[in-house]
């Protein structure tokens, strides 16, 4: 039921999201292919060099390291769409790297796992994911609700040039609704393999973090020497540093020792989309009183 509401939400986000776009801006993206390449290298280089470099220092099993690879692997989707717009990012790059990570990662992430099971277990790791089911989500949660907005912006300006106020403070307030049922509703369920201790917690905080700050860092300045603008830069920086836990999650139950794999990615998710939020803060030129006028 939890994420049966936060999909329908999350589709609701991304028809406002699209009301505040137009045709052209996803056409500039892929006319001037510069920034899209740029954030898919960042994505399928940066971070997962990073989270290789950090599970191997980190002092925790072999699972455990596996895990941390594989958040690197999963790209975060509607929820980083719903900050770069709130931010003043560039919202049709975050949307077309969406979709285009989001296809790719049936291919990406098995055969990344697949390495990475070798190089920290001596024992490869098959992992299925079907293209079908993947696309077909990204289509339901992403494309549609979006195309659905851009199309009202279209042809009925005026529902969208209405809405354009109140949305301002209706989509971080979604946002919020979004979160608060995934931790306090859909958490209680989202850990089969039992309780994560604080512990393990405490061990993990310093890793799954250190993945996702300098991840945001990594391709903030990774757009940076390829000379994005302000907007794409930001854009660039939340899709690698913020990263999709419920596919993590659901991959993870495909592998060997499933409970110690999921771990990292149960302590990244009560962290990190706090910490996306005040990344922004620090390096879009949007204030909390900016999103509430």
């Amino acid at each position: 039921m939890a994420d049966i509401l936060v999909n329908i939400t999350l589709i609701v986000i991304m028809v406002g999201i699209g009301m505040s776009l137009t045709f052209s801006d996803f056409k500039n993206v892929f006319v001037y292919p510069k920034p899209i390449f740029t954030g898919i290298g960042s994505q399928l280089l940066v971070l997962p060099v990073l989270a290789f470099s950090l599970a191997w220092i980190a002092p925790v099993s072999v699972y455990g390291k596996l895990g941390i690879v594989l958040i690197a692997l999963c790209p975060v989707g509607t929820t980083s769409n719903i900050l770069v717009h709130i931010f003043k990012g560039n919202t049709a790059l975050s949307i077309s790297m969406t979709i285009v990570n989001s296809i790719l990662s049936p291919f990406t992430i098995p055969t990344v796992i697949a390495f990475a099971s070798t190089f920290f277990t001596s024992n490869g790791a098959s992992v299925e994911m079907s293209f079908i089911e993947s696309f077909t989500h990204i289509l339901l949660t992403v494309i549609l609700p979006a195309m659905c907005g851009l199309l009202v912006r279209r042809y009925i300006p005026k529902i969208a040039n209405a809405l354009e106020r109140p949305l301002k403070w209706i989509l971080p307030l979604m946002l919020l609704i979004v979160f608060s049922i995934k931790i306090f509703w859909g958490g209680n369920n989202t850990n089969s393999c039992g309780t994560l201790t604080l512990d393990e917690t405490l061990i993990l905080t310093p890793f799954v973090l250190g993945l996702n700050i300098l991840g945001m860092y990594g391709g903030f300045f990774f757009a940076k020497i390829n000379h994005l603008n302000k907007p794409s830069q930001l854009t660039v920086a939340i899709e690698t540093g913020l990263q999709n836990t419920a596919m993590a999650l659901s991959v993870a139950t495909t592998l060997p020792n499933s409970c110690e794999i999921e771990k990292p990615a149960l302590v990244y998710a009560m962290l990190t989309f706090f910490t996306a939020v005040v990344f922004c803060l620090i390096h879009s030129e949007v204030r909390i009183k900016d999103i509430k006028s």
